[in-house]
């Protein structure tokens, strides 16, 4: 940590990938972080489920590997020199690939850090080893592209990290299958083609372990390519979840047939599933510990709120009573204040209709004597009170209106007049049309129809 400027857990990590080797750790950190510029994402710690425990499959028999599909012999032909670039470009960039590994091996041991640092800027410089992605996003662009080469008969690889993988195979109480894709390998497609898809093998790695794939050329696997210290391809890992961190608990490096590779992981199952019968324990005992206090708990839960809805109802019960007595209070208060307002409207009311009544008795004059020119008019009002007054016949129907309003007992502040036969209402621009206009002469009965606000 104080040569590297680290944190603890990426300090650690180092020394662990590099079994405690102090140059190697330094080595590493050096070459690693340049690229990422971040610690080495923790791994989830997310309580498994207790199962039972892993029951190794027998192996079984299986097919040799998948025979390609020839065209024609003009597409052979054809095919040839394309062919031949693809190999050619293949071994050259492995060869570089395996002398940087090597370089990277032998030079950690032997040469000291400030020169490794140089040689590893000119390797990188020569051959770039890996490309930052998005450790989900690699894992995806992987597995489409194994999809799209070699099948949908493969192993149901994990679309994640390896370390949420191996997360991932912690919780199931599974081994972790790591499988280090070098696409230019010499031996990759034939592996690829004729072991790994193979139905038996396909079969017992999807019942007995958590898959995941890397291409080395993304960041996620190449950094584990570089703690597992890989030297030669295909490279299958099995990997478990053991305390805090993962381990390796077995490695086939290079071409192996079916029988052979499904005898390996059967043999890694069976001599080292010790490992997840002691996570299964360990997480039973904090399992049943975690229960144990969480019924303890629980029983303090539940006496602490029998007694805090006792006190709750209490208070509610005081709340109540409060709230009943300031209801009781403002209906008293509002009552008051309705019978006050009424009072107050019913006096504006009153003094308005007085004021109209005055007013209109004096604007009215006198009534006009029988005779041509005049219109009798008889008023009906609402409570059935009939009342009789003589106009010119000249007036304006407003006269009628001011008559009205200067009536005894008549409180309508709003109000119309209308006819019955023909039927026919009076408003707007009417008020301003004589009676003559309205064909309300010489005589005609109106009734007053008040209007609602």
């Amino acid at each position: 940590m104080a040569v590297t400027n680290c944190p603890a857990e990426q300090a650690r990590f180092f020394l662990e990938a590099n079994n405690g080797n102090y140059d190697r750790a330094v080595a590493m950190f050096y070459e690693q972080v340049p690229l990422t510029h971040r610690a080495v994402p923790p791994v989830r710690a997310t309580p498994p489920r207790p199962t039972a425990p892993l029951a190794p499959v027998a192996a079984r028999p299986v097919a040799g590997p998948v025979a390609r599909r020839s065209g024609g012999l003009l597409r052979t032909l054809l095919r040839i020199p394309v062919e031949a670039t693809r190999i050619s470009l293949g071994l050259v960039l492995s060869v570089l690939q395996a002398g940087a590994t090597v370089l990277n091996a032998v030079g950690t041991a032997v040469l000291p850090v400030s020169v490794m640092q140089r040689l590893r800027g000119s390797v990188r410089a020569l051959t770039p080893l890996h490309t930052e992605v998005e450790p989900a996003q690699a894992a995806r662009i992987f597995i489409r592209g194994f999809a799209d080469t070699y099948g949908n008969a493969r192993p149901e690889w994990a679309e994640s990290s390896w370390q949420d993988a191996a997360a991932r195979a912690h919780t199931e109480f599974k081994f972790l299958l790591a499988y280090l894709h070098s696409p230019n390998h010499q031996d990759t497609d034939r592996f690829c083609r004729g072991t790994l898809c193979s139905p038996g093998v396909v079969e017992y790695v999807n019942a007995n372990f958590v898959a995941w794939g890397g291409n080395i050329r993304f960041a996620d696997a190449y950094r584990l390519s570089s703690s597992l210290r890989v030297t030669s391809y295909p490279f299958v890992a099995v990997l478990a979840f053991s305390g805090q961190r993962t381990r390796l608990v077995s490695a086939v490096e290079g071409y192996g047939s079916p029988t052979e590779l499904i005898d390996h992981l059967f043999r890694a199952v069976n001599d080292h599933g010790a490992y997840l019968v002691a996570e299964q324990a360990e997480q039973q005992e904090r399992a049943y510990n975690r229960q144990l206090r969480e019924e303890q708990d629980a029983e303090y839960q539940r006496s602490l709120q029998a007694d805090q809805k006792r006190e709750r109802e209490r208070a509610e019960a005081r709340a109540k009573e409060e709230l009943e007595a300031k209801a009781v209070a403002e209906a008293a208060a509002r009552a008051e204040a309705e019978r006050q307002a009424e009072a107050r409207r019913q006096e504006q009311l009153a003094a308005a209709l007085a004021k109209r009544q005055q007013d209109k008795r004096a604007a009215l004059g006198a009534e006009p004597a029988a005779g041509p020119g005049t219109a009798n008019i008889r008023i009906r009002l609402p409570d059935g009170a009939n009342h009789q007054r003589r106009f010119l016949a000249a007036d304006p129907l407003q006269r009628v209106h001011d008559y009205v309003d200067s009536l005894e007992g008549f409180s309508a502040l709003k109000y119309c007049l209308a006819t019955n036969f023909p039927r026919k209402v009076f408003s707007g621009t009417d008020l301003t049309a004589s009676l003559a206009q309205l064909e309300l002469a010489p005589q005609a009965i109106l009734f007053v129809q008040p209007i609602d606000d």
